[in-house]
């Protein structure tokens, strides 16, 4: 999911700088590409318990691919544009949407697996945010940009439809069923163990009940205790 949103900003971030679309669109893809590329980097590094050399020079390569793939797609949009190739910039346009949207199918097959949405709320909400205020700029343009558009609207659909399965699996009582169960398997085995500890102390001999025993004999015989 995470390379499919890295590749996807790649994409976009080249079509918003050879179309000249606004400044803030143009740095936008930019700065989400830096921070799924460091999310990329901490699954390394905690998941995968990576070396920091090998984190860091894995960080670097993905910087330099995703810095030369960004200056050929940049320059083969502006090749399309000065040549009037309309199919070419509408393929180059469409193409961060489909990747993007690729990045989305993944999450939603561990969604239905799980019965569960784990994304937050918040991050729902304001990947949705800025889906719209994005395509509402596109309108204060000279020309409305429908490619562009496309990017960010198919985004906002695909987060909806997270919604709509976070609400379903809330009302199906699965919602966050995934952390919750091992919470619920650690109190049974609590419970087990204590059970389990309560019968064995019923069932297995005192250590020192022979002893209990002579001691009470010995009283009531009218003798002292041996200690």
């Amino acid at each position: 999911m995470l390379y499919f949103w890295f590749a996807g900003n790649m994409f976009y971030g080249a079509y918003a700088v050879a179309d000249k679309l606004y400044f803030g669109l143009i740095i936008q893809p930019q700065i989400f590409a830096f921070f799924t590329l460091l999310n990329i980097l901490q699954v390394y590094w905690y998941a995968y318990k990576w070396s920091l050399t090998k984190t860091c020079s894995t960080g670097a390569i993905l910087c330099i691919a995703y810095a030369g793939l960004h200056i050929g797609f940049w320059k083969a949009e502006e090749r399309a544009i000065a040549n009037h190739n309309d199919g070419a910039v509408t393929f180059l346009g469409v193409l961060p949407a489909i990747v993007i949207a690729a990045g989305f199918f993944p999450e939603f097959y561990v969604c239905v697996k799980e019965q569960s949405v784990e994304m937050s709320n918040f991050f729902i909400m304001l990947d949705i945010m800025g889906g719209v205020f994005s395509t509402i700029s596109l309108a204060f343009d000279h020309t409305f940009d429908y490619v562009a558009s496309i990017t960010y609207l198919i985004v906002v659909l695909l987060d909806i439809v997270l919604v709509i399965m976070k609400v379903y699996f809330y009302i199906r009582g699965t919602q966050g069923r995934v952390h919750g169960s091992g919470i619920a398997v650690s109190s049974t085995s609590s419970c087990a163990g204590s059970q389990y500890s309560s019968k064995t102390s019923e069932t297995s001999p005192r250590p020192f009940a022979n002893n209990d025993n002579v001691e009470l004999q010995q009283l009531e015989e009218g003798k002292q205790p041996v200690q």
